[in-house]
């Protein structure tokens, strides 16, 4: 569907290695992604290069529509948005063999839902991932399960940059007396966030 096959801008982005069968950050740092919002409107396809600290494309003139190779070193890829509260607006490109698999999947998967869920985007949930002989080799495949689609969240569309206000702390208060501790009443305990408020 996506034509990812080789054959015949954000600054917030995410890496998924088969090798380590891990994610990371813009920073090099491993990430966990657990349910994200998955931006199937903006899906982009091409010819990407990537490598020392290089991220060439040739956009597709439309979604899987394969161009000319630019060059032989130039591979089927694709650059796809996630979104949750944790990991802001991110981007995740790939020319791998495993994540192209993944990513076809995902896309197919959601693309089968769509039409039942207009104007709205997919949650998924990232499953891990499931090893594959492929020729000589083995790649790893990212796996997702759709588990809710949503309205577009406001904070997807927050440029990446921005960066939220803090407001300032206020004046530390005198210490209680003996007495006022003895006094006051146990602070109630945190509340973990909701699921639903990861978006």
């Amino acid at each position: 569907m996506l034509n990812l096959s080789s054959s015949g801008g954000n600054s917030n982005f995410l890496r998924f290695s088969p090798q380590a069968n891990a994610w990371t950050n813009s920073e090099g740092g491993e990430v966990e992604i657990k349910k994200v919002v998955f931006d199937i409107d903006n899906v982009v396809t091409g010819w990407l290069l990537l490598g020392g600290g290089r991220s060439i494309k040739q956009k597709d003139a439309s979604l899987g529509r394969k161009g000319a190779q630019p060059t032989p070193e130039h591979k089927r890829g694709f650059e796809v948005t996630f979104y949750n509260k944790e990991i802001g607006t991110a981007s995740w490109s790939s020319n791998g063999v495993g994540p192209n698999m993944g990513l076809e999947q995902l896309y197919t998967a959601c693309a089968a839902e769509r039409e039942a869920n207009a104007g709205k985007l997919p949650v998924v949930e990232y499953k891990g991932s499931k090893m594959e002989k492929i020729g000589k080799g083995t790649t790893r495949i990212p796996q997702f399960a759709i588990v809710n689609w949503i309205d577009r969240p406001a904070g997807m569309d927050a440029p990446v940059e921005a960066e939220e206000y803090v407001a300032p702390a206020p004046a530390a208060a005198p210490w209680p007396s003996a007495a006022q501790a003895a006094a006051a009443k146990p602070a109630a305990r945190a509340v973990a966030p909701a699921e639903d408020e990861m978006f």
